[in-house]
């Protein structure tokens, strides 16, 4: 009982005490560092931004012609004028890409949202960074 009541009056208050209102208060911190890391840190951002990231598309149209590639971008522009679209040369053909996708299961919810119109399957490809 000594014991409980020694616990009780001598050491609850130093407890109490060590609770200093000032260390409740919201602080800034200020990270100090080489000038350098600044400098690599918005180089990084620049060159991602230039190149953007590897992801995934939809490619809905491929053919040699350009005109028949530029129309299905266009009417796929019309049915979905939400989704990007892309048309890329890569010699002979000429491709319609859609869509930013940073992981693949993004890309496949798309394509069951468009698969009765569109015939489409998923590509690797270099995006843009989508920034809101």
């Amino acid at each position: 009982m000594l014991k409980q009541l020694y616990i009780l009056f001598v050491c609850l208050p130093v407890f109490l005490i060590g609770q200093n209102p000032d260390s409740l208060q919201i602080t800034e911190t200020i990270l100090l560092g080489d000038g350098k890391v600044g400098t690599l840190h918005e180089r990084h951002v620049k060159l991602n931004k230039e190149k953007g990231v590897m992801g995934w598309r939809l490619q809905i149209y491929s053919d040699t012609d350009r005109e028949k590639a530029q129309e299905a971008r266009i009417k796929f522009l019309q049915n979905f004028p939400e989704i990007k679209a892309y048309m890329s040369h890569k010699s002979p053909y000429f491709k319609v890409v859609i869509g930013n996708f940073y992981t693949k299961l993004q890309a496949k919810k798309v394509q069951n949202e468009i698969r009765g119109k569109y015939n489409c399957y998923i590509v690797p490809s270099e995006i843009e960074l989508i920034t809101d």
